[in-house]
């Protein structure tokens, strides 16, 4: 009898620390971030949060470039299509074991976290 109770509270507590190292893995990695132009033309991209921005450059149509930052905070993403035309993003915060994915099409940038879609 105590050598069952004993086996059950081991499986029970290698079950337990199992589901809290899945858990709780994701939230050491970087932010990461992913920029879809699903536009007809090439855009330029820069992505913007506190004081900082960091230049993505060009992406060509139905294409996407991917990218991580070590910090916590909110962003957006400026885009500015070949004709000039200028759009940002509205902002989305950001921590450790996000992704955000941005979807830009011909007259809109859409900002959303990988688990909404």
């Amino acid at each position: 009898m105590i050598k069952t109770l004993f086996k059950c509270l081991t499986i029970s507590a290698i079950l337990f620390f199992a589901v809290l190292t899945i858990f709780i893995t994701p939230s050491f990695f970087d932010p990461e971030f992913e920029i879809k132009n699903s536009s007809p033309s090439i855009v330029s991209v820069v992505a913007i949060w506190r004081d900082n921005e960091k230049n993505i450059g060009k992406i060509q149509p139905m294409s996407s470039h991917s990218f991580s930052i070590n910090d916590e905070a909110g962003i957006k993403f400026r885009v500015t299509y070949a004709d000039n035309k200028t759009l940002e993003s509205k902002e989305m915060y950001f921590t450790n074991g996000i992704k955000i994915i941005t979807v830009i099409t011909a007259d809109a940038v859409e900002v959303k976290y990988d688990f909404e879609t």
